[in-house]
């Protein structure tokens, strides 16, 4: 098993979500409910917004990052 962290997780229009960016690890159990509350999270700041990805983007990281971080560390 390994474990990839990333410096920034969008890139223009391009966002990574789900697994894609924060998987934690088969072991922590933590890998559907980080998708859904990433999901949660990023609709809100698309809202939020008014789609303009450029403000929301860096919003979602922010405020998904310490959950990350922590489920990560689980592993």
């Amino acid at each position: 098993m390994s474990q990839i962290r990333m410096d920034r997780w969008s890139k223009g229009r391009v966002i990574l979500l789900g697994d894609a960016v924060f998987c934690a690890s088969p072991m922590s159990g933590m890998g559907t409910s980080m998708a859904v509350i990433g999901a949660y999270i990023l609709a809100g700041e698309l809202k939020q917004a008014n789609g303009n990805h450029a403000i929301a983007f860096p919003k979602y990281e922010t405020a998904m990052r310490p959950l990350v971080s922590a489920c990560q560390k689980l592993a």
